[in-house]
C-alpha cells in the first residue's frame, strides 16, 4: 500500500488578526475548504488538500501553509494554555539539571 505524501498532511492556516474576510480565497479553493465566519476565513481541515492557491491569491498575507505538528493558535486561551505548559517543563529541567550538578 503506497504512503500518502507528508505534503498531504500539511494544512493551510489563518491569521485571524491579518484576515479581512474579503473572501477571496473562497472563490479559488478548489475543495470549497475555506468559508468565511464571522467575517474571518476558516479552514476546513479534512478538505485542504495544501494547494496553496488561497494564500497566493490572499491580499492580506493572512494564509499560511503549516506543517501538522505546528500549532495553530486561534484563541488566545489557547496559548496561554501553552505557555503555562512551557512554564512546567523550564521548572522540570531546572529541577533535572539540579540533580545532575548534585551528582
Amino acid at each position: 500500500m503506497q504512503q500518502p505524501s507528508p505534503l498531504l498532511a500539511w494544512k493551510a492556516s489563518v491569521d485571524e488578526n491579518l484576515c479581512v474576510g474579503c473572501g477571496k480565497c473562497t472563490e479559488v479553493c478548489g475543495t470549497c475548504a475555506i468559508r468565511i465566519i464571522d467575517k474571518k476565513a476558516v479552514i476546513d481541515f479534512d478538505r485542504c488538500i495544501c494547494c496553496a492557491i488561497c494564500m497566493k491569491t490572499c491580499p492580506q498575507g493572512a494564509i499560511t501553509i503549516i506543517p501538522p505538528s505546528f500549532p495553530t493558535l486561534q484563541r488566545e486561551e489557547d496559548l496561554g494554555e501553552i505557555k503555562a505548559q512551557l512554564k512546567g517543563i523550564g521548572a522540570q529541567l531546572e529541577e533535572m539539571e539540579r540533580s545532575i550538578k548534585k551528582l
